[in-house]
């Protein structure tokens, strides 16, 4: 085995290990959150999912706040807090698409960077309810709080599907989970590992290869497309 293929494949492990850990610390701390504040149904943010993006009357900035300082940092170690702001202006050069490396994602999150050097960026996901005869989508909705994570902060390549990846949490169905694809709900898409496997490979769906990982046993196997 060369030695490109073996820093490759240590690589790979250690990208594996660092999401499960990720995703681990976050769900234990939305665990604690509704242990401590009840359902989730019933907190102060739980009205996101179902509203129109385009709502003037609804403060994103002030939801994401909310949630993060009162639902999710309490139950972090958190090394650093930047608050709500864009990435760039942290110095945080990122994320990319894996084939065409174009820059996505460059809206203003609640950035924290955990003890362990983990970036989390707090936003909400949205999905597309009507598209027109064009099939451009004409009205769009907010639907779960969306977890941006890059498992080794400011460090390359800041790649989706390589250090970055997406986590959701449904409100409505208190369910923490890898981004899935092609449901509102993203509880249950019905999708089997061949079809992440040709997601993960996609520009626009390279969000769902964390959900790979996860089927796969939270390992990086050899058909993952690891451009």
């Amino acid at each position: 085995m060369t030695i490109p293929t073996l820093i490759s494949n240590y690589t790979k492990k250690q990208t594996a290990t660092k999401l499960k850990q990720t995703y681990s610390i976050i769900s234990q701390a939305l665990t604690m959150a509704q242990s401590e504040h009840g359902d989730t149904t019933a907190w102060e943010v739980a009205g996101i999912s179902g509203t129109n993006t385009e709502d003037v009357n609804f403060n994103t900035q002030e939801v994401i706040t909310t949630f993060a300082k009162k639902y999710f940092l309490p139950y972090l170690k958190v090394a650093k807090d930047y608050g709500y702001v864009l990435p760039r202006s942290i110095g945080y050069d990122g994320a990319y698409l894996p084939i065409s490396n174009s820059q996505t994602g460059t809206g203003r999150k609640y950035i924290v960077l955990l003890s362990n050097n983990v970036f989390v960026k707090i936003g909400l996901s949205s999905h597309c309810y009507e598209y027109d005869q064009d099939d451009n989508c004409t009205e769009r909705r907010y639907t779960n709080i969306l977890f941006d994570v890059d498992i080794n902060g400011f460090q390359k390549p800041n790649t989706l599907g390589k250090d970055v990846f997406y986590m959701i949490f449904n409100l409505n169905k208190k369910v923490f989970q890898m981004h899935q694809y092609g449901t509102v709900s993203n509880t249950a898409s019905g999708y089997s590992r061949e079809d992440y496997l040709n997601l993960c490979a996609e520009d626009n769906s390279s969000h769902t290869c964390g959900q790979l990982i996860y089927l796969d046993g939270w390992q990086i196997k050899d058909d993952y497309p690891w451009f």
